[in-house]
């Protein structure tokens, strides 16, 4: 059972996310040859403060 997890900044629409999911689940299909109901895509979002490059606060 393939779990992708996409990490980002929120503030993405639902709309966008559902595309998201649905390419990501429409190509783990393809290429692994995995069953649509075995794929899960988690969103994990967090505010532009939270993040971090080298130190920074992206």
């Amino acid at each position: 059972m393939p779990i992708v997890t996409v990490a980002t900044y929120s503030g993405r629409t639902q709309a966008e996310k559902d595309r998201l999911a649905e390419a990501i689940t429409d190509d783990l299909i393809r290429i692994w040859k995995v069953q649509k109901k075995d794929v899960i895509v988690l969103f994990q979002e967090a505010s532009h403060g939270n993040w971090y490059a080298s130190g920074v606060r992206l």
